[in-house]
């Protein structure tokens, strides 16, 4: 194999001799030896992936040095060999150039201070004249999976290739830590438990990724204990993390309680493994990572879905972001075991699908505060309208209730009215009885006192009434009360005044606002009245006259009413000692009008 472009870079595969020596005991001479004898096979893969294998393997290839332009100085052109997966045990360069011998060893069994160049995969510098062959011999051994990514890169082309990787780790470091600090702040500000356990999140996958790709072995260079198990370690942490995450995200305590238990679980489980990564083999402790990764993915994409379906929105950034995940953890474990191909772009999909994830949930988070705002809105208003509703429903009672009472009042007020009437009314005659008689006449006795007015009172009787029953029949005496009863309405037809049974065949006639003067017409239009009428009942007729005591006067004091009614009762009796059918009266006539100047 030669090289003539001074920007080359080949993925060595098919260009690749292969060795396997299950025993361990083959140093470079023997492989040398080996390679005489024809035992170095041909690689027919495009890359080299031998999976889980208790075995070492030696690599072999020619390389010579065509480049068309060499360095300054056109002795020796530098090109480097990588084996960028940072993962292996023990990876030993052997560069066979004319007498000399260059070696190299590395690998993740030893400390990160003693590689030749601080970096997070493999390199080994080769030196070659313009036209001079090397022979390249690589022996490799891992308890992790062998997969052997081999390229051969000129120095500008390495250096060029560099820069890339560098700015594309920088790009998902800055997207990460910048997510993780970003979200810090809102937890420190918010004090909400979600972004806090999406900080830890973020951080832990990051970690995850960056161990995958030999970032993290920097941050650890004495340590070879970490170099073994930080891989392993992160991706139960960050399985813990995103588990924490996804329970507070999807509140599946209150939505769904089977996969909060299912998820506790998971969280115990993985915490129980931690410490076995110290004493179980890897490709164990590698092959439970996996299986535990695949169940607590596909189980919180399980949970994701049925919050999905239940309504809850932000759940579709959690179902895009997990399932990216999910595709990642399934594709590695898949490759990591050689069943399906493709392992060597395993580490780049699960780097940049977490990235995809972690922006997802960041997106989700917003937009769970945003639907969680929503709700409380929604609740703040339908709290408001229901209010508004009860308030208005109380009012509504309330004007129902007043409209009630006020027609329970009115009713009463009817009722009472109609019971006062019933008390205060006359069966017989329909006119006013005694009793209303006793309250009506002290209130217009006190009237016409305040009112310094005249009030007069007649007092009249039937005339030989008690003959009339006794000839005619009681009905036909109570015929003529009716009579009169009516007789007596259409006289005082002043809404003030009052006609009253007062007792038998006697009546009483309150004109209030009345003086001599008028009374008397008013007594004489009754007396005449009665004269006039003659009554019929069951075929008999009779005519029936009165005797009217008349007392009127200009009250001089509160209460003297009683003093009023005795008079008019004493000048009834004159009436009827004077012959009967007629009027007896006392009091002062209205003075005369004078006439205008």
């Amino acid at each position: 194999m030669s090289i003539k472009d001074q920007h080359s870079s080949l993925t060595l595969s098919k260009q690749l001799m292969l060795l396997e020596d299950p025993d361990h005991r083959m140093d470079l001479e023997d492989a040398k030896a080996a390679l005489q004898a024809g035992r170095f096979k041909a690689v027919d893969e495009d890359h080299l992936q031998l999976g889980y294998n208790d075995s070492t393997y030696w690599l072999y290839f020619k390389l010579r040095n065509d480049l068309l332009s060499h360095t300054a100085d056109n002795r020796e052109d530098r090109f480097y060999l990588t084996v960028d997966y940072p993962l292996l045990d023990n990876v030993e360069f052997f560069h066979q150039r004319q007498n000399q011998l260059f070696t190299m060893v590395t690998g993740d069994i030893y400390l990160f201070s003693q590689r030749y160049f601080n970096l997070n995969n493999y390199v080994f510098p080769l030196a070659l004249t313009p036209g001079e062959t090397g022979e390249i011999y690589i022996r490799v051994f891992s308890n992790s999976s062998l997969f052997i990514p081999v390229t051969l890169q000129t120095e500008q082309s390495f250096i060029d290739q560099r820069f890339t990787l560098d700015t594309l780790d920088g790009i998902y470091i800055g997207i990460t830590v910048g997510l993780g600090i970003y979200n810090l702040f809102l937890w420190l500000g918010i004090r909400s438990r979600v972004y806090g356990l999406y900080v830890l999140m973020v951080f832990n996958i990051m970690l995850f990724n960056t161990s995958i790709n030999g970032l993290t072995f920097r941050l650890w260079p004495e340590s070879l204990t970490f170099q073994q198990i930080p891989v392993y370690l992160f991706s139960y942490t960050s399985g813990i993390a995103v588990i924490l995450f996804g329970m507070a995200y999807l509140k599946t305590h209150s939505s769904h309680p089977y996969f909060h238990r299912l998820f506790q679980v998971l969280v115990l489980l993985c915490l129980a493994l931690i410490p076995t990564l110290f004493f179980l083999p890897i490709p164990l402790s590698a092959k439970l990572t996996a299986g535990i990764t695949v169940v607590c993915a596909l189980s919180l994409i399980g949970a994701a879905i049925r919050s999905l379906m239940a309504g809850y929105r932000p759940a579709v950034y959690y179902c895009l972001g997990q399932g990216a995940v999910i595709i990642s953890v399934l594709f590695t474990a898949l490759t990591s075991q050689k069943i399906i191909p493709l392992y060597h772009i395993a580490p780049v999909v699960m780097k940049w699908c977490s990235a995809f994830e972690l922006i997802l949930f960041s997106i989700g988070l917003a937009d769970m505060v945003h639907n969680e705002r929503r709700l409380r809105e929604k609740a703040q208003k339908e709290t408001a309208l229901a209010q508004q509703e009860l308030l208005d429903s109380q009012i509504k009672l309330n004007q129902d209730l007043d409209d009630l009472v006020t027609q329970r009042t009115r009713e009463l007020e009817q009722a009472n009215q109609l019971l006062r009437d019933l008390n205060t009314k006359d069966d017989l005659t329909g006119l006013r009885n005694r009793r209303f008689l006793n309250e009506a006449l002290p209130n217009e006795y006190r009237r016409a006192y305040r009112d310094k007015a005249p009030l007069s009172i007649l007092l009249l009787d039937i005339d030989y009434f008690k003959q009339l029953n006794d000839t005619y029949g009681h009905q036909f005496g109570d015929h003529c009360l009716c009579a009169a009863g009516r007789l007596l309405e259409d006289c005082t037809r002043r809404p003030p005044d009052i006609a009253v049974r007062y007792g038998g065949e006697e009546f009483v006639i309150v004109l209030p606002n009345t003086d001599l003067d008028g009374a008397l017409t008013v007594a004489e239009k009754i007396r005449s009245a009665f004269e006039k009428q003659v009554i019929r009942h069951a075929g008999q007729s009779a005519r029936v006259t009165v005797s009217i005591g008349l007392a009127s006067e200009t009250p001089l004091q509160r209460d003297e009413h009683e003093a009023l009614l005795r008079m008019a009762d004493d000048l009834l009796y004159q009436a009827k000692a004077n012959g009967r059918n007629r009027v007896e009266a006392v009091g002062q006539s209205s003075p005369p009008k004078e006439n205008s100047l």
